[in-house]
């Protein structure tokens, strides 16, 4: 039997596509606007308030494939179809625009060129431009996928508790690795929690859609916003005025928890909007979900060309400018993606698997 389409996901994956092109909008303004400036407070909460968004894409990723291949047949073919579809819809775009931003860094002189190797290197790790790490992460995770399958499969506890065991762990890694410095490209490990918590709830996911009402809203909220406040303030006294108010392992802690309140509430969200909210919203958030990794892959190159073409010459204009990048970037993104989409209906290694182009049905003829 064919499962249940979980559509609520769309809104939390076009929420996270927004906030990640929010962030690197907002980027220049953490460094230049003083931290004593009434405006600071407000970009600190658009740019830190907002670093949930990471976590939201794991936990969509770990829902996704937990809830469609926990029932599936432990099988050698299972998982090789898993692997070339995954991967040749991430890879192949990966390496495009990996490719596309060491000759954009090259020619804005970003970087100087440093042979083949260094090229190489930065493929491995997704060091070609600053948002193409957290796709390598994705792919770890991707890999180790049919082992965390087989575990919930073959242990009950595991099945039951894993994204209570995946936040510990992503715990524990993060004290050893602060502690030892050993581990110095992008890993897994440091979205286990978020990916293990959307796994649980792909797999009990018949369950968690009915526990919800008034209150559970009302508490996850006020949660989410106390555990996103104290995030946020606790990371600005810490890097930013280099006084902490408190120790690098409850800094953690916090904001694990915000990560995980932060996705549940979104995930229940989702379900509410799909639910009530009129069908033309419906259409945007659906026409921006398929352009998701789209928008992420080539947003920054984008903002590259309204940072060089909107100059601040003034303090006002900075920020006005920094206002206007955000739709400007959505809105140049969204129609790149969607020209290079009617042009190439097939081109998968551009921006991952995209529907079908869909044509409008000819009127029929009067008589």
């Amino acid at each position: 039997m064919r499962k249940e389409r979980i559509e609520s996901l769309k809104f939390m994956r076009v929420v996270a596509m927004n906030l990640v092109v929010l962030i690197h909008v907002t980027a220049p303004a953490m460094a230049n606007v003083p931290p004593d400036h009434f405006l600071y407070d407000i970009y600190l909460m658009l740019n830190r308030f907002t670093r949930f968004e990471g976590a939201v894409f794991v936990f969509l990723s770990g829902l996704v494939l937990f809830y469609n291949y926990e029932d599936k047949p432990y099988t050698l073919k299972t998982w090789l179809t898993f692997y070339r579809r995954r991967f040749m819809f991430i890879l192949g775009p990966y390496l495009v625009w990996s490719i596309f931003y060491e000759l954009f860094s090259y020619y804005m002189g970003y970087r100087e060129y440093e042979g083949l190797r260094a090229i190489w290197d930065n493929l491995l790790v997704g060091g070609s431009y600053y948002q193409l790490y957290f796709i390598m992460i994705l792919v770890q995770l991707f890999f180790f996928t049919p082992l965390f399958i087989y575990l919930i499969k073959r242990f009950r506890f595991f099945n039951r508790y894993f994204f209570i065991i995946g936040f510990v762990l992503e715990f524990l890694y993060t004290m050893w690795n602060n502690e030892t410095g050993a581990i110095t490209f992008p890993f897994f490990m440091v979205y286990l929690g978020s990916f293990f918590f959307g796994g649980w709830v792909g797999v009990h996911y018949q369950k968690v859609k009915h526990l919800w009402n008034k209150k559970a809203a009302f508490g996850y909220t006020a949660m989410t916003i106390a555990f996103g406040l104290i995030y946020t303030y606790a990371f600005y006294y810490s890097y930013t005025l280099e006084d902490p108010v408190m120790p690098y392992s409850m800094l953690t802690v916090v904001k694990l928890l915000f990560f995980a309140t932060s996705c549940y509430l979104l995930f229940k969200m989702g379900t509410w909007i799909e639910q009530s909210a009129p069908s033309p919203v419906l259409a945007v958030i659906e026409r921006l979900r398929i352009y998701s990794f789209g928008f992420y892959l080539v947003h920054p190159f984008i903002l590259v060309i309204w940072s060089n073409l909107l100059v601040a010459e003034t303090f006002l204009e900075f920020n006005i400018y920094i206002a206007l990048r955000f739709p400007l970037v959505m809105l140049s993104t969204y129609l790149f993606i969607r020209v290079c989409h009617i042009m190439f209906p097939k081109a998968w290694f551009l921006f991952g698997n995209l529907p079908a182009i869909k044509k409008e049905s000819p009127e029929p003829s009067k008589s």
